[in-house]
């Protein structure tokens, strides 16, 4: 459907008074104010974002900063000011940035197949930048690209004859789902990266210590988890508990 990649903000245009009583992921996606005096601003809020997304994606969230990202654009830190009002503006741009490569297809018709399609999307941007999905937790959609994405899943919900307190919510699940999936699989894969080990070398530590955890007597249903050989394998982990969430969603459904 699109790939914007960005936020749909320019630093050009007329100039904007923005009440300071807005919430920064509201100000952020409202036009950089301009003034008559001084030079005009050189950079877009997208070009901001790009930077301080390569910086995150070698170095890690921590490591972005407004220095590091003025740096970046070859420019000084006090200019940045004229862009976003501090880190956690900034944060909140890259947010946006990112979702903006988010895929969103043609909707079927199907409801369970769209909306699953849209849980997939969501799962493929947060692993493709692991950093993406700690910031996203709690922070509401406001950016245009995130707004565009509850729009299409908002019109999936829309047909099925609820009220927009459940499409709300609805949605709300989904997405909040998948972002704690995402998380658990990205801390997962940095355990593994952090001890140097690879899949084969994981997998026998592991083994290692649920049969002393076993053996001990104190975890039965450890034992019976274990026994029953649980896949580990995050695709297919993923799919079960997203058909898991749409047939608990569709048995509530009205009618």
């Amino acid at each position: 459907m699109r790939s914007s990649g960005g936020n749909s903000d320019d630093t050009s245009g007329p100039a904007r008074d923005v009440p300071p009583a807005l919430p920064l992921s509201v100000r952020v996606s409202l036009p950089a104010p301009t003034s008559s005096r001084g030079p005009a601003p050189t950079y877009s809020r997208a070009q901001v974002a790009a930077a301080a997304i390569r910086i995150a994606d070698e170095s890690g969230i921590e490591a972005v900063s407004m220095r590091r990202v003025a740096a970046a654009l070859g420019t000084g830190p006090m200019s940045l000011y004229r862009y976003v009002d501090n880190k956690e503006a900034l944060c909140e741009l890259m947010l946006d940035h990112m979702f903006g490569e988010t895929e969103l297809p043609e909707p079927t018709g199907d409801w369970r197949v769209d909306l699953a399609e849209v849980a997939r999307s969501l799962r493929r941007a947060q692993l493709s930048h692991p950093w993406l999905a700690r910031i996203a937790a709690g922070r509401p959609a406001m950016g245009p690209n995130m707004l565009e994405i509850f729009e299409y899943g908002m019109s999936i919900l829309d047909r099925l004859g609820l009220d927009t307190v459940d499409m709300l919510e609805i949605f709300a699940l989904v997405s909040s789902w998948v972002g704690g999936f995402v998380q658990e699989e990205i801390a997962e894969q940095a355990a593994r990266r952090d001890r140097g080990l690879d899949e084969e070398q994981w997998q026998r530590g592991m083994a290692r210590h649920l049969e002393a955890l076993i053996d001990s007597g104190d975890y039965p249903y450890l034992a019976r988890v274990a026994r029953a050989g649980a896949d580990r394998d995050f695709d297919t982990r993923f799919d079960r508990g997203l058909d898991r969430i749409l047939a608990g969603i569709e048995a509530t459904l009205p009618g």
